[in-house]
Order: structure tokens, then sequence, then C-alpha cells
């Protein structure tokens, strides 16, 4: 379970340094079943490297983090459990509520039921988007 998330950060960050999102503009990629939280201080650390490193990673026309904010999704299976609900809260709002797709990974003895994974004070326009509408947009559905 922990390597999966590893190697998700190592081929995102291949991705986004060999230019694979600036040479397809309109690609999306859902990163699934390796949780979120570590997205954000894999971004700091690309958007470091990308300014120090720009001669050697020419490929990469953009900012990783703006690539990751435009083209990149994740599900949430195994959604974070930190101790404090805000934690999680403040870290999906770094991510972007746009940018998480649910997932249960029901009937497995892991998985994240949908009442309890978000704190009850979560508006309902996030709640919308976390669970239904950001699945819909990222696979090209319309929203009834």
């Amino acid at each position: 379970m922990t390597g999966h998330a590893q190697s998700s950060q190592a081929v995102l960050t291949s991705m986004i340094f060999e230019g694979v999102f600036d040479r397809l503009p309109g690609l999306k990629m859902v990163l699934i079943e390796s949780g979120f939280g570590w997205l954000p201080a894999l971004c700091w650390r690309l958007d470091r490297v990308w300014m120090r490193m720009r001669d050697e990673l020419h490929r990469c026309k953009r900012r990783p983090s703006e690539i990751v904010r435009e083209q990149v999704f994740l599900t949430t299976q195994p959604m974070e459990e930190p101790r404090s609900p805000r934690q999680l809260v403040e870290c999906i709002d770094w991510i972007g509520w746009d940018r998480l797709l649910f997932a249960t990974d029901y009937p497995h003895w892991d998985f994240d039921q949908p009442d309890r994974v978000l704190p009850a004070w979560v508006d309902a326009e996030k709640r919308q988007a976390f669970f239904r509408d950001n699945a819909l947009r990222v696979y090209g559905r319309q929203m009834p």
C-alpha cells in the first residue's frame, strides 16, 4: 500500500519533467488508489527543482504545480486520515476540491464510507464536486 503512492509520485514526476503534459495539453491523468496527501509536498519540491534546474529540464515549460492543477486528478482511496479533520480539509483546499474523485474501494475491508470521509461541516457545493461532479467533468459527461 505504501509503495503504490511512491510509484505514482515517480511516474508523475517523470511525465512532468519529460514534458509530456506540455506536448499533450489536453491530456488528463487520473492517479488511482495512491491517496493524495503526498501531492502538496511533491509539488513544492518539483517546483523548487524546476526553478533551479531549468536548463536540464527544458522539456518542462511550466511550473510543475501549474501542470498538476490543470491536468492531474487523483482518486481518494485510500483516504487520508489525519487526527484533525481540519488538516484533511486544508490538504484538499491546497490540492483543489475540483481535483479529487471519490473512490470507496468497496467491498474491500478498508473501503471508505461516503458518509464518513468528510467532516460534516464541509459545504454542499464541495461535497457534490467531490462525490460526483469532478468525475463527470474529467470523463466528459454532462452534469444533469
